[in-house]
């Protein structure tokens, strides 16, 4: 659902009209989050360590308002509270991109969520954006995932010049640190 932001009354309003003529004015953070008892949970349930933790991000997300702000084809301040995800079928290595819902109770939003990967025709078009609710992709939190590579920084790619209207995140491969299972997760934000 769309909520418009009154941008006179808005505590941000002056950070924002700052910031709004760069030609750059996202930030690029990395930081490794603890994963062990998301990755014990699913073990111990025979689930997917990807959708535990997707959970989790999209949770995050949905608990931080500033993360589902975005600036909509009139210029006005909107939010959202949806996610989208490219996901590896693993029959041919493509990703595609598909639409999980936001759920607050996590076995729903598992067992949706699930049920959407394994609809994923694998001979389908990756990047069908008819499916996933058009090309303005406004209501999106856009975390991808590359599980086989640990790293300490990543630039993501952004399709505007003036970077993108929405959090891009990625989640990388978790390894024991210290003696803690961690995981990096980058974020550019506008």
């Amino acid at each position: 659902m769309k909520h418009i932001i009154d941008i006179n009354t808005w505590e941000r309003k002056e950070n924002y009209e700052f910031f709004l003529g760069f030609q750059n004015p996202t930030i690029s953070i990395t930081s490794e989050v603890e994963c062990a008892g998301a990755k014990a949970r699913a073990k111990a349930a025979g689930e997917s360590f990807f959708l535990h933790y997707l959970y989790a991000v999209l949770r995050a997300v949905n608990e931080i308002p500033e993360f589902r702000f975005r600036i909509d084809a009139e210029g006005r301040v909107v939010y959202f509270d949806h996610m989208l995800t490219p996901i590896k079928v693993k029959e041919n290595g493509r990703f595609f991109t598909i639409r999980l819902p936001w759920n607050t109770d996590f076995q729903t939003f598992y067992t949706t969520a699930k049920a959407i990967i394994n609809d994923i025709d694998p001979n389908g078009n990756p990047y069908d954006m008819e499916k996933v609710g058009g090309k303005d992709l406004l209501d999106v939190i856009l975390l991808s995932a590359t599980p086989d590579l640990y790293f300490t920084s990543l630039t993501c790619t952004q399709e505007h010049r003036h970077g993108s209207n929405y959090p891009l995140m990625n989640a990388g491969k978790a390894i024991l640190k210290e003696g803690k299972l961690v995981m990096p997760i980058a974020m550019t934000i506008h």
